[in-house]
């Protein structure tokens, strides 16, 4: 912590400029810590969506092959 006596604030304003300090650092670490969480979540949100993307794949290829197979089926059968 940088201490301000040597700048001849008064013990008061000192105080003052400490706390303030301490609520900058405070708010600094939450901000990297907000960020640190923002990556996480934008590399869960990545890998989401690229197993959307295959499952909608997936659904699309079942319908096309559920299709095939009821035209295979007889016409009473449908």
């Amino acid at each position: 912590m940088t201490h301000f006596n040597s700048l001849n604030y008064s013990e008061g304003m000192e105080a003052q400029l400490i706390a303030l300090e301490k609520k900058i650092k405070q708010l600094i670490s939450l901000i990297e810590s907000a960020q640190g969480k923002n990556k996480g979540l934008e590399t869960r949100l990545a890998s989401t969506e690229a197993t959307l993307t295959k499952l909608q794949s997936n659904m699309k290829e079942a319908s096309i092959r559920l299709e095939k197979m009821m035209k295979q089926l007889p016409e009473n059968n449908r």
